[in-house]
């Protein structure tokens, strides 16, 4: 492990844009870097959240969302849901509000053992008025049937085909006074890095929240607000699968070296953490919020 504040590698002074250059340049004309595996992906993803204060930051504004949705049946479609570590607590906020009241609560995720994570998180609740179903699928193959009060995509919008397209699904299936929340990152410190280095899904650069803003404007919905969530990432003494996880690749030990002198130049030391062990790098996210009219 190598401690971002104190690196001494002779790049740790250089700026962060010349860093980013000389990474453009030697990658150029090179092949994709390898994918992680999806067990190594999900391992990786738990130890990178455990170091960023983002899930808690997402998780007190969807329940703050969550919390102003009145009374009656409510029905909830998340998208790219993952082991159900958020939805959880959420699915707790809803069926907590008004115990008898019926809750759906259904999760889509293409890794089987995600959405076998999300059942297992979601039934252990164990509250009678929740019925929990899952879809191991991508959302544009997965056959989800009704309709939704609410529809959440939490960092899953990078990897569909078309975002245009996606969005004017999503918004098809909310019933009147529904809301889709669409969370993702912008093309900041972070994710400048990984559209540099992640390999391509599908033949192209995953989608990012620019993208998002701009299919947006493109499919003229009504987007009712915009939220940043300012949450920070500590990557000093990160392991290679977390540094892996932060480009969305398998890196080689060159490359690694040159991806910590990067998050280095743009990170800072935790203030008041007390100690210079704590580096962190910007880590926001945007929330788009789409209502349909009731």
């Amino acid at each position: 492990m190598t401690n971002l504040a104190r690196s001494t590698s002779p790049l740790a002074d250089r700026d962060p844009a010349a860093l980013l250059d000389d990474l453009r340049a030697g990658r150029a004309g090179a092949g994709p870097l390898p994918v992680l595996p999806p067990a190594v992906y999900a391992r990786a993803h738990a130890a990178f959240e455990s170091r960023s204060d983002q899930r808690r930051l997402i998780e007190q504004h969807l329940a703050g969302r969550l919390a102003l949705r009145g009374g009656g049946p409510v029905a909830l479609l998340s998208v790219g849901c993952g082991d159900g570590t958020l939805d959880a607590r959420l699915a707790t906020v809803l069926a907590d509000a008004e115990p008898t009241r019926p809750v759906r609560y259904v999760g889509v995720d293409p890794y089987a053992g995600s959405t076998s994570g999300f059942a297992a998180a979601l039934g252990a609740l164990d509250r009678p008025n929740l019925a929990v179903e899952t879809h191991a699928d991508t959302f544009a193959d997965a056959t989800v049937g009704g309709t939704f009060d609410v529809v959440t995509f939490v960092h899953s919008m990078y990897y569909v085909a078309d975002v245009e397209e996606t969005l004017l699904a999503a918004y098809a299936l909310l019933r009147p006074g529904g809301e889709l929340l669409v969370l993702s990152g912008p093309r900041a410190e972070l994710n400048t890095l990984a559209a540099l280095l992640a390999p391509p899904v599908d033949g192209r650069s995953q989608w990012f929240g620019d993208d998002v803003a701009t299919a947006l404007a493109g499919c003229t919905l009504p987007v009712a607000d915009v939220t940043r969530l300012e949450a920070r990432l500590d990557l000093a003494g990160a392991d290679d699968d977390v540094l892996d996880f932060t480009v969305q690749a398998r890196l080689t030990p060159g490359l690694r070296e040159e991806v910590r002198a990067y998050l280095g130049a743009v990170g800072a030391e935790s203030p008041g953490s007390g100690s210079a062990d704590r580096f962190t790098v910007p880590h926001p996210v945007d929330v788009y919020r789409v209502t349909r009219p009731a």
